[in-house]
């Protein structure tokens, strides 16, 4: 199967995406097929890089594990852009591409020199998704955010953790409002793409992490007490959810279904989670509950399912890494490339694209237009 099945192919996307929420996008449109061009900069590469979580060595910002998982099947282009070659050198790529990502701060476009009518005038038929936490306009427009105040601005963290205790954030390692607008935001400009046949322009789309995370949450919000509180494991369509310990310290679900045994609440299901594992998920089987074991990563390697998995998929090397949301049987997703050094592919594209010849490429790289690693200092 080629790559040229894929439903975006001959799409090409500029990703200015960083971390999250502006990457994970892009990584998906990448696998889907489009050609994403991956921009950083010399003095200013994508955070994730720094996060490497590993002894520092020589060429530390291409080890991160955060960087590989929202990057693979993308190219690497090392541009300065707040030089005056380097905004030139990107127009003229905006000028033959098809969508821009970003998700900078509000405003960082404009100081560069690149704000949308810019954009624009380059390319009247770009599609820029502009990701950012409250949104383009309005009074929270420049306000900083990360995944606990997204959470808490949301309303999301109102309704985690038990009723007696604080709000329990998601934290660095998932952070549901980044991961959740990055399928949104694919979608969405997957959606610009078939309306932009019909009207033949550009659009800037204004994505909100905070817009987005209180839509979902939006039924909570709406109905019955608007001051919704947190109600831990409950639920308040169920008669009984609960999670339970069994007698090895296994974490078990269990949720009470339509013909579940009646009984007086949780204290009445003490001596099951008192038993062994499985004697436990036998028990409250026979009881009308629906009932699972709690997995961790381990045990979601090692279960039957997990070769079988889209959410996990094999890199290139063929070590197993984090897959797709969902999959095309037909024309299927893969990873075809890992996450790209920073700037290893600058050469070919300015060559392939723009015809830039050697000497040309090499006055950018004197110039420190283009470079292949991070200059400054940065910790890890």
């Amino acid at each position: 199967m080629s790559e040229f099945d894929l439903p975006l192919q001959g799409i090409r996307v500029l990703d200015l995406g960083i971390v999250t929420a502006g990457a994970a996008t892009s990584a998906l449109l990448a696998d889907l097929g489009a050609d994403v061009i991956k921009i950083e900069a010399p003095n200013y590469i994508d955070p994730f890089r720094i996060w490497a979580d590993l002894a520092k060595k020589d060429d530390w910002w291409n080890s991160s594990p955060y960087f590989n998982f929202t990057n693979r099947n993308k190219r690497s282009l090392c541009l300065n852009m707040k030089k005056e070659a380097g905004r030139s050198i990107f127009l003229r790529l905006v000028a033959i591409s098809d969508v821009l990502v970003e998700n900078f701060r509000r405003g960082v476009m404009d100081r560069l020199g690149l704000g949308i009518d810019v954009l624009h005038n380059a390319n009247p038929r770009l599609i820029v998704a502009a990701i950012s936490s409250q949104g383009d306009t309005g009074p929270e427009r420049d306000v900083s955010s990360f995944g606990s105040t997204l959470e808490a601005t949301s309303g999301m963290a109102c309704l985690t953790g038990s009723a007696d205790g604080p709000p329990v954030l998601t934290g660095r390692d998932l952070n549901y409002p980044d991961q959740v607008v990055a399928l949104f935001a694919a979608g969405t400009i997957i959606a610009a793409l078939f309306s932009r046949k019909k009207s033949n322009s550009g659009v800037l789309l204004d994505i909100s992490q905070r817009e987005l995370a209180s839509f979902l949450l939006g039924e909570r919000f709406l109905s019955g007490d608007s001051a919704s509180t947190r109600e831990g494991n409950s639920d308040c369509c169920t008669g009984l959810q609960i999670v339970g310990r069994a007698a090895e310290g296994t974490w078990i679900a269990a949720t009470a279904v339509a013909n579940a045994e009646q009984m007086d609440g949780e204290r009445s299901l003490r001596h099951v989670f008192e038993s062994p594992t499985q004697e436990a998920l036998a028990q409250l089987e026979t009881k009308g509950f629906a009932q699972s074991i709690v997995l961790d990563g381990r045990a979601i390697r090692e279960a039957p399912w997990f070769s079988r998995s889209n959410a996990f998929a094999a890199a290139p090397e063929g070590q197993i890494t984090k897959g797709f949301p969902f999959q095309f049987r037909q024309t299927p997703m893969r990873i075809a490339r890992r996450a790209p050094k920073l700037g290893q592919d600058t050469a070919l594209i300015l060559s392939e694209l723009l015809n830039l010849n050697e000497s040309d490429l090499m006055s950018l790289s004197d110039a420190g237009v283009i470079g292949d690693k991070p200059s400054g200092t940065y910790s890890v």
